[in-house]
């Protein structure tokens, strides 16, 4: 009777085989893992900017005086800070978002969106947040009413 040694390892068939299926799942994974990603920042970019427009009317309130959120450079998507106006102390500073991230604002005549001491906007205004590459109803407009309360409305991603 003759021993035969035990091989230990994959042949080449079998290793060709494993890396067809796995660049195959890679294949079918990765666009739906950038979707992920991009929906991702869109939830992050509107959920700071919704909690940094009430944390300003929060202050304004609370210090008895106007407190604004100020673009960076002019554009949301540089960043922001949140400023009081008499005291001049900065509250808050947001750095920017990604390349992907888009703001565009519809009112807000003097570049800035403030809030009164007694909580009011100091100008109606909307900031839609438009995300490149996602999916679904991420994208979202945030409009500031009079009373100084934001509504958010869904957009469809392109």
């Amino acid at each position: 009777m003759v021993k035969r040694p035990v091989i230990h390892g994959f042949t080449m068939i079998e290793l060709m085989i494993t890396l067809a299926i796995a660049s195959i799942v890679l294949a079918i994974a990765v666009p739906s893992m950038q979707s992920m990603t991009s929906n991702s920042l869109a939830e992050k970019a509107t959920g700071l900017l919704e909690l940094d427009i009430k944390f300003a009317r929060s202050h304004a309130i609370s210090r008895g005086e106007t407190v604004r959120i100020t673009p960076i450079g002019g554009d949301l998507a540089n960043g922001w800070t949140i400023t009081a106006v008499t005291s001049a102390d900065l509250i808050r500073q947001r750095g920017a978002l990604g390349d992907k991230v888009t703001f565009i604002t519809t009112g807000f005549s003097a570049g800035y969106a403030g809030f009164t001491a007694t909580g009011q906007i100091e100008e109606l205004g909307t900031i839609s947040i438009k995300t490149n590459g996602c999916t679904g109803n991420k994208n979202k407009t945030i409009s500031l009413m009079i009373s100084g309360q934001i509504a958010i409305m869904e957009n469809a991603c392109p």
